[in-house]
């Protein structure tokens, strides 16, 4: 009796389901506001021709693949993005134990059941995997998906997969994940990328983040993006989106795009800029449907501290312009680019079709000398565990100054070593008499007052 009843509520939950999809897709991510204390963020975009989405969804934590805790978490606000989508954001707390990797997931059996490119569409595994310290937040992603695209005009995204602690990131396309009521990660059956001519096969490009393909079939399609995230070359964590491309046929005359710059190339999409000098390009686009066209710009120069980017565009029926400046700091040389993405929106019909064209910023020291960036100085710090003494070694290609913070797992500063003289070359510093009670304590090298790396220390 008992298995019959459970069979009759499994079937009548996911014939509910079958009747209800209305997801098109999402991510988790996680950020560090202090101690082992993370905010976590949930977001989900919903098809608004299928049913509401939830009031409450639950999240779920494990460690070692033992859940530890559900929340479940209401929705705090949702935006429509046009296209018949909406996207739905929940806000979680959560405090962690002790250091170490969590998985933090979501399962719902309401998946776009239109999806074509899985043969038996219906459920979506989101998960982000983290290590847990003070001094760590997830990956996150700073444009918002496209979920229109034209038939064969070619369809170019660009999530831009961003880490504000400066830890490497890489990034590649995954297949979609299946319901498994666990942290355990099930790829759906069956998927294929969704269909492209085969003389521009759908991919992702390894240095930009940049989706592009060919769409050849009307229908429905779902792609899932994993971003990978590194800190002294070993693997702590990953954050994953789901989202739908639905292709539709349409008689969009796409706008022309005119990028100059007065730098050379002049008119491309990489460029090089010298610390402390200015650079600006202009867009100008046209629409061949006397459409207003809308111009935006995100990326990494928006987020910095000092001498962040500036953008403005004025819209018109046909025709928009816009204008980039940015002055990079001497400290923004890197050996890594800068990407920005230019996202170009035409409204026609009752659709929105955008495409975004990604743009490559090397800065970089005119003379030719390779100026080190913060996020490339070696640093290293040792004995670990310790008792009254530490040592910090680092390289640096340039002289400057820096000092060492020292806070506990609640977030307080403890300690501050300040005024380090840093020369070019290898630094060893030795400090003694730390008189720090026994605990884990994060140890934060700064250069010029901004943050380059950091280590956990027990102090035994």
């Amino acid at each position: 009796m008992k298995k019959l009843l459970l069979f009759t509520f499994t079937y009548l939950m996911w014939t509910q389901v079958a009747i209800a999809s209305h997801l098109m897709g999402g991510q988790l991510t996680s950020r560090n506001i202090g101690g082992l204390t993370y905010e976590v963020t949930m977001t989900l975009y919903r098809d608004n021709r299928g049913i509401s989405i939830g009031v409450t969804e639950a999240i779920n934590y494990d460690s070692a693949g033992t859940n530890i805790a559900v929340h479940n978490v209401p929705w705090n606000s949702m935006f429509y993005l046009g296209n018949n989508a909406e996207r739905y954001i929940y806000i979680d707390t959560i405090t962690f134990t002790a250091f170490g990797t969590y998985s933090m997931w979501f399962e719902n059996g309401a998946r776009n059941s239109a999806i074509v490119n899985i043969p038996n569409p219906g459920s979506m595994h989101l998960n982000n995997v983290i290590y847990v310290d003070p001094s760590n937040s997830s990956p996150v992603f700073l444009n918002e998906p496209i979920t229109v695209a034209q038939f064969n005009v070619p369809f170019n995204y660009n999530p831009l997969p961003y880490d504000s602690d400066g830890d490497s990131i890489s990034w590649k396309l995954d297949t979609p994940m299946g319901l498994s009521m666990t942290s355990a990660l099930i790829p759906e059956p069956g998927y294929v990328l969704p269909s492209s001519d085969t003389l521009v096969p759908f991919a992702m490009d390894t240095v930009t983040g940049e989706i592009t393909f060919l769409p050849n079939l009307v229908g429905n399609f779902v792609v899932s993006m994993l971003v990978s995230e590194f800190r002294a070359g070993i693997k702590i964590g990953e954050i994953r989106r789901d989202m739908q491309i639905i292709v539709l046929q349409s008689t969009n005359i796409p706008a022309t795009i005119s990028l100059n710059s007065l730098n050379a190339p002049f008119s491309g999409k990489h460029y090089t800029i010298a610390p402390g000098s200015g650079f600006n390009f202009t867009v100008i686009a046209n629409d061949p449907d006397g459409n207003t066209i809308d111009l935006t710009l995100n990326g990494e120069p928006f987020r910095l501290t000092n001498s962040p980017a500036t953008f403005n565009s004025t819209a018109g029926p046909g025709t928009s312009t816009a204008n980039f400046s940015w002055t990079p700091s001497l400290n923004s040389a890197r050996s890594q680019p800068y990407i920005i993405s230019l996202r170009v929106s035409e409204p026609f019909g009752i659709n929105v079709f955008s495409n975004d064209i990604s743009i490559n910023l090397n800065v970089s020291n005119s003379t030719g000398i390779n100026q080190q960036s913060n996020s490339d100085v070696k640093f290293n710090v040792y004995p670990n565990p310790t008792t009254d003494y530490i040592m910090f070694s680092f390289n640096s290609e340039s002289k400057s100054s820096g000092n060492i913070e020292v806070l506990n797992l609640a977030g307080q500063s403890v300690k501050e070593y300040a005024n380090l003289n840093v020369v070019k070359g290898l630094n060893v510093i030795r400090v003694d008499g730390l008189n720090l009670s026994k605990g884990n304590y994060v140890f934060t090298l700064k250069i010029e007052g901004e943050k380059v790396k950091s280590s956990v220390i027990k102090i035994d």
